[in-house]
């Protein structure tokens, strides 16, 4: 149990490398280059990972059309949303709104064609969560940045969408490695996200220095690659619902390290915001766990 602590940690800190790092070279590459690069450099990584682990890449591959679907909504979006996000917002925003995946695969579960019944106290935790995050935002924030507001919605749609990916992912890659799936859907991210930097920003045209290089290689490597091992190594291990405490440990943990490594104090309505979004987040999660229905509370 100790070690599975130990491997979430690692794969926060992972995560949170990924997103200070995206902050740190928005200056040096046009942000859906970035995101194009990451993705491919993920995707290597792990297909070296697969096969020095022997995991068997051949069956994902032969799911493509599915797994593109996956890739596109999960690390395509939300790689190019996090990405366009940051240049207008601080990192331990964007990491604070992983908070609407739990949202919104609540929504998308309860949704035809095949609706779950979902127990009343999980759509008052949703409610918490969303005017948690409406107070992290700040009305004054959204009123005096305009472009904040349009950074913490388009970060939020790539939330929404990896959500999304998630969901589909559950019924279309059974029998397969996840790991191999993780390579094939980052591959096919990094395809998107190739064609639609080499369309709207002309990548050939960019000069970066070899530290902006080394950098870029640290991002795939540190804030995808490794991340998506250790969450299949997790997954494994301890299963979804530990997983899950990510969500948690991510927005404290970026807080954190921002404030000790770059000097960045939390804003004040990030303090008032965040135990409220916490507390909806966990509201959801214990409905969800208890799993009763109406039926069930008449018995």
């Amino acid at each position: 149990m100790r070690l599975n602590y130990i491997v979430l940690l690692a794969f926060c800190g992972s995560l949170v490398c990924g997103y200070e790092l995206v902050k740190v070279l928005e200056d040096a590459f046009p942000p859906l280059m970035m995101a194009a690069a990451r993705a491919l450099v993920a995707a290597m990584v792990i297909f070296l990972f697969c096969l020095i682990a022997r995991q068997p890449l051949l069956p994902a591959f032969r799911r493509s059309a599915k797994l593109a679907v996956i890739g596109v909504l999960g690390f395509g979006t939300l790689y190019a949303m996090v990405t366009l996000g940051e240049r207008h917002v601080d990192p331990e925003l964007a990491m604070l709104l992983v908070c609407v995946v739990p949202i919104t695969t609540l929504v998308i579960t309860a949704l035809p064609p095949n609706p779950k019944h979902i127990w009343w106290p999980a759509w008052i935790g949703t409610a918490v969560a969303s005017l948690g995050l409406v107070v992290v935002i700040g009305p004054a924030r959204i009123a005096d940045e305009p472009s904040a507001l349009h950074a913490v919605l388009m970060i939020g749609f790539g939330f929404a969408s990896y959500a999304l990916a998630n969901v589909l992912a559950e019924h279309m890659t059974k029998g397969l490695s996840p790991v191999a799936v993780g390579g094939v859907t980052m591959l096919y991210a990094a395809i998107l996200l190739w064609g639609l930097a080499f369309l709207l920003e002309s990548p050939t045209n960019m000069n970066p220095s070899a530290e902006a290089w080394l950098g870029l290689i640290a991002l795939g490597v540190m804030g995808s690659a490794l991340p998506g091992v250790l969450m299949f190594v997790l997954l494994q291990r301890a299963g979804a619902e530990f997983m899950s405490l990510y969500g948690y440990i991510l927005p404290l943990l970026g807080i954190v390290v921002a404030w000790i490594a770059f000097g960045r104090a939390p804003e004040m309505t990030i303090l008032l915001g965040l135990p409220i979004t916490f507390a909806g987040v966990a509201t959801v999660q214990w409905a969800r766990r208890r799993g009763f229905s109406a039926n069930d509370l008449g018995k």
